[in-house]
């Protein structure tokens, strides 16, 4: 009798939860994979033209077009998902993702890489924004916060992982195989659910004046750090082998690990923080950091101290990497509650229009003159711009008062779908604030 009441007195869970959380590890898992893949391409492109003799510049615009072709993918992929659903869209991508890869070893062209780099980013953007909005369907309501936070963290350690997995892989032919074969293996945890995809679930962006007007503070942070953050993560290979030429693979590796560590480490502590101060004035402060690393790795490129420059790589994760973030968080806090998801998305606009810009622009900094240590020069004159802008800003404008804001949440630069999971967004369906 006491065994009955036990099992009649335990809980049992909905099987719609379950399937959720299932759901939601299967696409995880699999969007994990995918950011091996895409930390993986920024070493194998930068390496590869570098050994080739194509000038930094010329890396630049290579690089670029990979952005170029997120920020396409990132609008018209919703189209093709409400099309054929979740699951072929995914498989479709990653596909021509994997096609895409291979084509890289038939030759070393500026101008052929640049196209592929185009097709590769619609790609990635459509792998992205079809994983995301499943999982923003599956997510339960008052669960959102954890479950981004549990994809912010686990996705990152495939971004810190993706370079190790070519490291040491000295022939071009064999790093792109891996490379698709990183892109097929993404295809694995969502083919092999027996769950039911979701109806397309993405946020309506604000248009970039909209924002402006109501968060110009935020708007400058997001475009800034759009330019910095990705031209270094495009970029910092060609700096690492410059540091350490006789195992530049391994020292990206580890390169790219501090800069994902460092982020990791600084962004929940800044997050709360910057719900009791001003968020421009944490911004600031993040800015200056990042500035401050940018300038001892130009500074120590020529010594060839590993050890040191990599901590300043973790310093300059944790300062430049950590705030598009707390950008979004102060663009939230100015936004109505009904407007949240979309000020979010439209942020993330702003981001990749920078982010499009970012390696051109430092790759004309890193002229024969300055170098691969020209891509923090650029990134330092960029962040103590930011950080002054913000500091002055702060003082001349009132800050949003504590009670007002909206609290701080872990937020990534992907998709627009990733905004409807954010807890700080409603769950009523977003007004179309484009055009207005």
């Amino acid at each position: 009798m006491g065994l009955a009441m036990m099992e009649t007195d335990t809980p049992s869970v909905p099987e719609p939860v379950v399937s959720g959380y299932r759901n939601i590890l299967a696409i995880v898992a699999a969007l994990t994979i995918l950011a091996a893949a895409m930390s993986a391409l920024s070493v194998l492109i930068a390496l590869n033209l570098r050994s080739a003799g194509i000038s930094n510049a010329a890396l630049g615009l290579v690089a670029s077009a990979f952005s170029l072709g997120f920020l396409i993918g990132t609008n018209l992929s919703p189209f093709e998902i409400k099309r054929i659903g979740h699951i072929r869209s995914f498989a479709f991508f990653a596909a021509i993702a994997a096609i895409v890869a291979l084509a890289y070893t038939l030759s070393i062209n500026v101008l052929v890489w640049t196209g592929l780099q185009v097709f590769l980013g619609i790609c990635c953007a459509g792998l992205l924004t079809s994983g995301e909005s499943w999982i923003a369907d599956a997510a339960p309501s008052d669960k959102r916060g954890a479950v981004l936070g549990f994809y912010y963290f686990v996705s990152k350690t495939g971004a810190v992982a993706g370079p190790f997995v070519i490291a040491g892989i000295s022939s071009l032919t064999t790093g792109f195989m891996v490379l698709a074969a990183l892109f097929a293996a993404s295809l694995l945890p969502v083919t092999a659910t027996n769950r039911a995809q979701p109806s397309f679930s993405g946020a309506v962006p604000f248009g970039p004046r909209q924002i402006f007007r109501k968060a110009p503070g935020a708007v400058y942070a997001a475009f800034t750090v759009g330019i910095v953050n990705n031209a270094v993560a495009q970029l910092y290979p060609v700096y690492a082998s410059q540091v350490m030429p006789e195992t530049s693979t391994v020292f990206a590796a580890q390169f790219n690990a501090a800069l994902t560590i460092g982020t990791m480490l600084a962004l929940w502590p800044a997050g709360t923080i910057s719900d009791r101060v001003d968020r421009r004035l944490v911004l600031c402060v993040l800015a200056t950091i990042g500035a401050a690393a940018s300038a001892g790795m130009v500074m120590f490129a020529g010594t060839g101290s590993a050890v040191i420059i990599l901590g300043l790589a973790l310093a300059f994760g944790a300062g430049s990497l950590s705030c598009y973030a707390i950008a979004v968080a102060h663009a939230a806090d100015r936004a109505n509650p009904e407007q949240v998801t979309s000020m979010m998305a439209g942020m993330l606009t702003i981001w990749a229009i920078g982010s499009a810009l970012g390696p051109v622009l430092a790759g004309l900094v890193m002229t024969r003159s300055l170098g691969a240590p020209g891509l923090f020069v650029f990134s330092g004159v960029s962040l103590g711009m930011l950080a002054l802008l913000m500091v002055t800003r702060a003082v001349r404008y009132e800050n949003t008062p504590e009670e007002d804001k909206e609290p701080f949440g872990v937020v990534t630069a992907t998709s627009y779908a990733i905004a409807e999971v954010d807890p700080r967004g409603s769950e009523d369906e977003q007004l179309d604030l484009f055009n207005e």
